[in-house]
């Protein structure tokens, strides 16, 4: 993973009001594309997979240091702001909820899921694996994903992009008899 101080910070990320949410609509809805970029370059530069809602201080993207010994800080920290960023990501689908039901987690999507699930066929295209099995498993650490652009992803993740080829038809999902969840993938 790079230094966070490798990434380079668009220069109204240093401005204070940008971690306010702004009352007038369409200031707000300037604020929410700025931040939906930011968001999406910081964690593709990271490759951050997921952003915890519930922790202030999880993620540095949302907290502006203002002093060399983080003395101040600005953060975007308000429960309310954090959802209506939140929403704002996955309306603009820059963002799935990786816990639908809490609506906790985001799994941002720096890559769309169906530019995921490309990155995923070609891969088993490339490789000789049309028609065969893999474990789902395989495809987040295996030997033959690394180096791969979604190698260390996260289940959610994996697991969308997989739902999106079967959705095309070039995918069956299923559950072997040990539990583990396996993919076979089928030519056009």
């Amino acid at each position: 993973m790079a230094d966070g101080k490798d990434f380079q910070y668009p220069a109204f990320y240093q401005l204070p009001p940008f971690f306010t949410l702004q009352p007038h609509a369409s200031v707000r809805a300037k604020q929410l594309e700025l931040w939906k970029q930011l968001i999406s370059e910081y964690c593709s530069f990271h490759r951050l997979f997921i952003i915890d809602l519930r922790e202030d201080r999880s993620t540095e993207v949302l907290t502006l240091n203002i002093s060399p010994e983080a003395a101040g800080r600005v953060e975007l920290h308000t429960e309310k702001a954090r959802k209506v960023l939140a929403e704002h990501l996955v309306q603009q689908q820059a963002a799935l909820w990786a816990d639908e039901a809490a609506k906790e987690r985001l799994l941002v999507l720096w890559r769309s899921v169906a530019g995921w699930a490309d990155l995923i066929l070609q891969w088993a295209a490339e490789n000789g694996l049309m028609g065969s099995v893999e474990t789902v498993q395989s495809l987040m650490d295996g030997e033959a994903a690394e180096g791969q652009e979604f190698y260390g992803a996260p289940r959610e993740l994996i697991m969308a992009a997989l739902q999106e080829l079967v959705r095309r038809n070039r995918a069956t999902l299923f559950r072997g008899s040990s539990g583990s969840e396996g993919v076979k993938f089928l030519s056009a």
